[in-house]
């Protein structure tokens, strides 16, 4: 019974199992994803460049690097540089159709934030404060 199965090569077997273990283990670990950052919204009664403007400046001032700001897209991605792993990604448009995770209606332009840290998505909590310092400076609240 022995002989049905073809026989191994005896030589290159251990380097085989290590390849289908270590295949195996990697493939296990792509199962182990972050979930996905929950974006959070509101709307400013401000144009998209004031807002866009004044988010990037936020950033800044709050010590993130921006890696990417695009104006055409209405885009900025930045970190923060004195805590690895903590990244944030704003967006700003405008029109009718509402963005995800609104929670303010004050207008017809939106920010949307999202970002991680430490591989986690940021809470309300976290991103609350970045909202209040753009209407800030947007001379939305007093």
């Amino acid at each position: 019974m022995s002989r049905l199965l073809p026989a191994l090569p005896r030589r290159g077997s251990v380097g085989l199992c290590r390849a289908l273990i270590l295949g195996l283990l990697l493939g296990l670990a792509g199962c182990a994803v972050n979930p996905p950052a929950q974006p959070r919204s509101i709307a400013v009664s401000a144009s998209e460049d004031a807002t866009l403007r004044a988010t990037l400046a936020m950033l800044a001032e709050r010590g993130f690097v921006i890696r990417q700001a695009d104006g055409d897209l209405r885009q900025i991605d930045a970190v923060l540089a004195s805590r690895s792993g903590y990244e944030v990604h704003a967006e700003v448009s405008g029109g009718s159709q509402r963005p995800p995770g609104l929670v303010l209606q004050n207008g017809d332009t939106y920010l949307t934030l999202s970002g991680r840290r430490g591989g986690q998505p940021l809470d309300a909590v976290s991103l609350d404060p970045l909202f209040i310092d753009v209407q800030r400076r947007l001379g939305l609240l007093p």
